[in-house]
């Protein structure tokens, strides 16, 4: 064998180890994108129950001011009529 047969055989058995080792990383890479995607989703998820829930919050708090007057202003009529 030549010299040069020596460093094709090399060559090639290298490229071949770089090429499975980044068929490797390209699988795991999308293995990882697809956790991130599901991580994403249910973080939108989560953050829209929020939304929905402060929301709910406010009607509750503006039920409870309309409430409080109401209750103020029947107060001060029976007060007036004393």
């Amino acid at each position: 064998m030549d010299s040069y047969d020596i460093l094709l055989v090399i060559l090639s058995v290298a490229l071949l180890v770089s090429i499975l080792v980044w068929i490797s990383v390209g699988i795991l890479l999308v293995k990882v994108l697809k956790k991130v995607k599901t991580a994403s989703d249910t973080a939108q998820q989560a953050a829209e129950n929020v939304e929905a829930f402060t929301s709910q919050l406010k009607t509750v708090g503006r039920a409870t001011a309309v409430g409080s007057i109401i209750k103020q202003v029947t107060k001060a009529f029976k007060g007036a009529k004393k």
